[in-house]
């Protein structure tokens, strides 16, 4: 199977993510679904909402949501970047797109989902104007995250954004039981603040948003 929407034959799953030390991604749709749900107390969309406003979607704006899992950020996204733009979503988890992609059909949405990895994108130079990453890197094993956030730079065309959704800060600081176990705990965003730079992004911004104990950078590609 190739993708051919970006005028090159690539393999729809890229051998990247085959390599050792790759992230093999969520394998639980639905139960990742439930859990969102929980963890927002019913008021997903509105999380939604705030992350396209940290993400400045405007109308005619082409949008990659890397890490898109079971589409619902990508789904929320379509309407902000009509008419004339387009949103696209790359998981490295099959389970996870099968179930993206049932979603945009059921909502009629012309929405494209690849199956590749995020440090090796399937598509040409500077073909978005924004790129999200949410609660996404954290699950990439840390030598690979510098890949991530150049991968993220490339597909990127000029003044384009980049925004990253995470855990960050002192974990003994943090209250709630996810944001301080496991991968979570052990991830810092703010430590990709070098890493943004060094890859090409400036005007790099951050903090904290109101959900989950969950925090924001945003860098511009110039």
């Amino acid at each position: 199977m190739t993708d051919k929407s970006f005028g090159r034959d690539r393999p729809a799953m890229n051998a990247e993510a085959g390599r050792p030390g790759a992230n093999r991604g969520i394998n639980f749709p639905r139960l990742y679904d439930l859990l969102i749900l929980l963890m927002t107390r019913g008021r997903d969309p509105a999380y939604r909402a705030d992350l396209l406003d940290l993400a400045e979607v405007v109308p005619g704006q082409h949008v990659l949501d890397v890490g898109c899992g079971t589409g619902t950020q990508a789904i929320a996204t379509y309407p902000h970047v009509q008419p004339g733009g387009s949103v696209t979503g790359v998981d490295i988890s099959a389970k996870m797109l099968a179930v993206a992609r049932r979603k945009a059909r059921r909502a009629a949405l012309d929405i494209a989902f690849h199956h590749a990895d995020a440090a090796c994108l399937p598509f040409d130079d500077e073909q978005f104007d924004t790129v999200t990453i949410t609660t996404v890197i954290h699950m990439v094993p840390p030598s690979r995250r510098r890949l991530c956030l150049s991968e993220a730079w490339r597909v990127l065309r000029r003044s384009g954004r980049l925004l990253l959704i995470d855990y960050a800060g002192d974990p003994g600081e943090r209250k709630g039981l996810v944001s301080k176990h496991g991968p979570h705990g052990r991830f810092d965003l703010y430590d990709l603040r070098g890493p943004l730079s060094e890859v090409g992004f400036e005007e790099i911004t951050g903090g904290p948003i109101k959900w989950l104990e969950l925090h924001f950078l945003r860098g511009t590609k110039m």
